[in-house]
C-alpha cells in the first residue's frame, strides 16, 4: 500500500495504519504511483473526478460509489480502454449481492427486458422497524446504530442512493442510462406509511428505444423474493425478453458486504494483470 486518500489525515481510526501513508490530496496519492486505486468516496462528483486521474495516471481502477460511475459509465469505460486499464464497479451496486454480475450474466444469454431490485440496505432495514411499529427516529438511530445509515441519511431516504443504482444497472442491461432527473423517486419519511412488507423497489424496463426506470416505496411487488428480505438484505430479479429469469440476493449495507466486494473486484484485476503479464 502506498497510500489513503482521506478528508483528514490526523482523524483517529479504528484500524492500525502508518500515518505517513494518510494524505487529503489526490494529486499526491497518484504521485506515489499506485498500480491500482480502490475509490470508496462518499460525494459523486469527487468520487468521479478521482476515478478519472486514476485511470489517466495509468492505474487499473475498483469503485464502492454508485453517486461516481452512474455520472457516466460508457465513458468511464472509455477512458479505461484508451489508457490500456480497466475499471471495475460491481461493489457500487448490492453490496455483498452480485448483482452487476447477474445483469451482465442476463445480458449475454438473451435481450434484457426489465428488472426490479431492493437496492439500498438501509432503508430496507428502516421499512422492516416501521412495519414492527418502531418510530421513525428510532428506525433511523437503529440503522446508524448497526452501521448503515450515514450521518446525513438523504441520499437514502430520498431515493438518491437507489436511483444511482437503478442507472448503473440500466447501463449493464441496456447499455444506456437514464438522465438522473428521468428516474421518478418516492421519499422515505416520518410521514410515510409503512406496513408490513412495504419495500423500496428500484427498477427499469424498456419499451422500444425509451427506459421506464423508478424507485418506488410500494407493497405491491408481487415478488416472494422481496417480501423475504430482512434487515439490511438486497435482492434483484431480471428477465430477458424470452422470459427467462436471473435473481440474486445477499446483504446490502455495512462496511463488510462492501468491503467483501471491493476486493473480490481487486482479485480480478490482479488476475487480468497476471495474464497479461503471462503468469498463472
Amino acid at each position: 500500500m502506498v497510500g489513503v486518500l482521506v478528508r483528514n489525515p490526523n482523524k483517529p481510526r479504528d484500524v492500525s495504519c502508518p500515518p505517513d501513508l494518510f494524505t487529503a490530496d489526490a494529486d499526491v496519492l497518484l504521485s506515489r504511483k499506485p498500480d491500482i486505486v480502490l475509490e470508496a468516496l462518499s460525494e459523486g462528483e469527487a468520487g468521479h473526478a478521482l476515478i478519472r486521474k486514476a485511470l489517466e495516471a495509468g492505474c487499473d481502477v475498483a469503485s464502492a460509489n454508485k453517486q461516481a460511475v452512474s455520472r457516466d459509465p460508457a465513458g468511464l469505460q472509455a477512458l479505461a480502454y484508451q489508457k490500456g486499464r480497466r475499471v471495475f464497479w460491481s461493489a457500487s451496486v448490492g453490496g455483498g449481492s452480485p448483482m452487476i454480475e447477474t445483469v451482465r450474466a442476463a445480458r449475454a444469454a438473451g435481450e434484457v427486458a426489465g428488472f426490479e431490485a431492493v437496492l439500498n440496505g438501509t432503508v430496507n432495514f428502516m421499512l422492516e422497524r416501521l412495519g414492527d411499529g418502531a418510530a421513525f427516529a428510532e428506525a433511523l438511530a437503529d440503522a446508524r446504530s448497526a452501521g448503515f445509515a450515514e450521518e446525513d441519511p438523504s441520499a437514502d431516504l430520498e431515493g438518491l442512493d437507489a436511483a444511482a443504482k437503478v442507472r448503473l444497472l440500466a447501463y449493464e442491461a441496456f447499455g444506456v442510462s437514464p438522465d438522473a432527473d428521468a428516474v421518478p423517486r418516492d421519499h422515505l419519511s416520518d410521514q410515510t406509511e409503512a406496513a408490513p412488507g412495504v419495500r423500496q423497489i428500484g427498477a427499469c424496463s424498456r419499451d422500444g428505444e425509451a427506459l421506464n426506470p423508478s424507485v418506488r416505496l410500494t407493497a405491491d411487488h408481487g415478488d416472494p423474493l422481496f417480501s423475504s428480505l430482512s434487515g439490511e438484505g438486497n435482492a434483484l430479479k431480471v428477465w430477458n425478453a424470452d422470459g427467462r429469469v436471473w435473481r440474486c440476493r445477499g446483504r446490502g449495507a455495512g462496511r463488510w458486504a462492501t468491503t467483501e466486494s471491493i476486493m473480490a473486484d481487486l482479485a480480478e484485476i490482479v488476475r487480468a494483470r497476471r495474464a497479461d503479464a503471462g503468469l498463472n
